[in-house]
C-alpha cells in the first residue's frame, strides 16, 4: 500500500518533468504546418499542401502530450498563480484550435461553404496567436518576466517598463560608498536566483527579490543565518557539488562564479546587512580586489582577468582557422580586443593545434582547454601567450613537468589543474607564479602538506582543492 501511495505522489512530477522538452515539439511542429499550410496556397509552391495534413496531426498530438505534462508540473506548486493561468489557459486553447484546425483541413474537401476559407484562415491565425502567446508566458514562468526584455536597448526597455533594467546592475563609481546588499549582493542574486525564486516563481516557497522574502525564508525555513555563511542554507545549497539535488542553482543554469560566491559568503560574514555601505564592514585581503573589481564594472563578476594593455585587433584568419578546429572564440566584451578561446565542442583538440593559437598571443586572455587531448607538450606552445590570464586544463594528461612551461605567463592569475596528475613537485613550480590568485585542484595527486606549503609561500592565493566540508547539523541525522 505504501509503495503505490509513493508511486502515485511521484507519477505527477515524473510526467510533469517532460514538460520542457514536450513543449518545444507543438511550437516548432504547428509553425513548421502554417508555413507549408500558407505557402501552399502560392502556386509556386503546390506540392507544400500535401505535408500539412501529417504535419498538422504530429503538432496536435505534441500539443495535446505537452499540456498534460504541463498540468502534472504545475501540481508541483511554487510558480506565480496569474503567470501560471495565462500560460496554461493558452497553451490549452493552442492545442484545442489545433485539433479544430485539423479536423476542418480533413473535411472543407468534402463541403461546399463560401465562408469556410475565411474560418479556415481565422483558426490558422489564431493558432499561431495562441503558441506565440502561451510560449511567451511559459518563458516567463521559467526566466522571468523581464529576461528577453533585458536584451533590448535601453529605450525599448524605458518605452515598454518605463525604466531601464539594466539599472540593476549600474556602474559603480565609488564601491565603498556603495551599499552591499542593493550594490554587490542583489546584482548576484538577480542574474543568478530570481528565475526559480522571485514573484514569477517561487520554488520551494522561497522569494529573494525582496528583503522581506529573504528574512522569510521558504518552506524549509530561514536561509540565512547572520555571521555563519557555512550554515546559511542559501550559501551551504550554492557550494554542494554541482550533480548533488540540493545544489542551486540547479543543475544546467548559469553557476555562480567563484567570484560571486566569495562575495556572498563575506556579506553573510558580515551578519547580511540591508542598510550598510560597503566602507562600513570589514573587508579582508581576498575580498578586497573583488569589490574593487566590481568599481570599474558594476556587474557581479570580476575583471581582474582582462588585461589592462591596449593591443591591436586580432587577425581574422587566424581566428578562422582555429574554429575550423570546433574551437569557439569570443571577445571578452563588445569592443574588446581581447578574446575568450574555448575548446568545449573541440574534445580532439590536442598538441598539434596549439600551434594555431600562437598568431592570438597578444589578444588571447581566456583559454579553456579542459577535456582535450593537450599534454605536457602542448604547454610548450601556451608559454608564447603573453595576455593569458585564465588558465583551464581541468581533465587533461597534464602533469608536473608541464607546468614548466607555464612560467612564463607573467599575467596568469586563474589556473585550473582539476583532473590532472599535477603533484606536490608541480606546486613547487607554481611558488614561482607569485601573480597568481586562484588555484584549483580538486582530484590531483597533491597532498594537503603540499598544498599547505604553497599557501605559506603565496598567503594572498585562494586554493580550492573540491573538499567542501560543511557542518553537520540536527537535521542532517536520519533515525532508522
Amino acid at each position: 500500500m505504501d509503495f503505490l501511495q509513493v508511486s502515485q505522489i511521484g507519477w505527477n512530477e515524473m510526467i510533469g518533468r517532460w514538460h520542457p522538452l514536450l513543449v518545444h515539439l507543438p511550437i516548432g511542429i504547428l509553425l513548421i504546418a502554417i508555413i507549408l499550410e500558407f505557402l501552399g496556397r502560392y502556386s509556386r509552391f503546390p506540392g507544400l499542401k500535401a505535408g500539412v495534413p501529417v504535419v498538422l496531426f504530429i503538432g496536435m498530438l505534441s500539443a495535446v502530450a505537452s499540456c498534460v505534462a504541463g498540468y502534472c508540473l504545475s501540481l508541483s506548486g511554487g510558480y506565480d498563480e496569474a503567470l501560471l493561468s495565462r500560460h496554461k489557459w493558452l497553451g490549452i486553447g493552442a492545442a484545442v484550435i489545433s485539433a479544430a484546425v485539423y479536423l476542418l483541413y480533413r473535411k472543407k474537401n468534402h463541403l461546399r461553404f463560401k465562408r469556410l476559407n475565411v474560418l479556415d484562415t481565422s483558426l490558422w491565425v489564431l493558432m499561431l496567436f495562441l503558441l506565440t502567446a502561451a510560449g511567451h508566458y511559459g518563458g516567463s514562468l521559467t526566466h522571468g518576466s523581464e529576461y528577453l526584455a533585458e536584451t533590448f536597448p535601453s529605450f525599448l526597455q524605458k518605452w515598454i517598463y518605463g525604466r531601464d533594467l539594466s539599472s540593476r546592475s549600474a556602474r559603480i563609481d565609488n564601491i565603498q560608498e556603495a551599499f552591499a546588499y542593493r550594490d554587490v549582493v542583489q546584482p548576484i542574486l538577480t542574474t543568478k536566483c530570481y528565475s526559480c525564486h522571485s514573484a514569477g516563481k517561487e520554488k520551494g516557497a522561497l522569494r529573494l527579490d525582496s528583503i522581506k522574502f529573504i528574512r522569510e525564508g521558504g518552506e524549509n525555513g530561514k536561509v540565512l543565518l547572520p555571521g555563519h555563511p557555512e550554515q546559511s542554507e542559501l550559501f551551504k545549497r550554492i557550494m554542494l557539488a554541482e550533480d548533488d539535488d540540493e545544489h542551486m542553482p540547479p543543475k544546467g543554469r548559469p553557476q555562480l562564479s567563484i567570484h560571486q560566491a566569495l562575495l556572498l559568503r563575506w556579506w553573510i560574514e558580515q551578519g547580511c546587512p540591508f542598510d550598510k555601505k560597503v566602507g562600513e564592514l570589514s573587508q579582508p585581503a581576498d575580498i578586497k580586489p573583488l569589490l574593487e573589481a566590481l568599481q570599474s564594472k558594476g556587474n557581479g563578476e570580476s575583471n581582474i582577468f582582462v588585461p589592462e594593455t591596449t593591443v591591436p585587433e586580432a587577425d581574422t584568419k587566424a581566428i578562422a582557422a582555429l574554429e575550423k578546429t570546433g574551437i569557439q572564440v569570443l571577445a571578452l566584451s563588445d569592443n574588446s580586443p581581447y578574446l575568450k578561446v574555448d575548446a568545449i565542442n573541440a574534445r580532439t583538440f590536442d598538441d598539434g593545434h596549439t600551434a594555431l593559437l600562437l598568431p592570438l598571443k597578444k589578444q588571447l586572455a581566456w583559454l579553456k582547454l579542459g577535456n582535450t587531448q593537450i599534454t605536457d607538450k602542448g604547454l610548450k606552445n601556451l608559454s608564447g601567450l603573453s595576455s593569458l590570464t585564465r588558465l583551464e586544463l581541468e581533465n587533461t594528461a597534464v602533469s608536473d613537468s608541464g607546468l614548466t612551461y607555464l612560467l612564463p605567463l607573467k599575467l596568469l592569475k586563474y589556473l585550473n589543474l582539476t583532473g590532472t596528475r599535477v603533484s606536490d613537485k608541480g606546486l613547487e613550480q607554481l611558488v614561482r607564479m607569485k601573480q597568481l590568485t586562484e588555484l584549483y585542484l580538486y582530484r590531483t595527486r597533491v597532498s594537503a602538506e603540499g598544498v599547505r606549503l604553497l599557501q605559506q609561500k603565496l598567503p594572498k592565493l585562494y586554493i580550492d582543492t573540491g573538499n567542501y566540508q560543511l557542518p553537520a547539523l540536527p537535521t542532517d541525522t536520519i533515525v532508522f
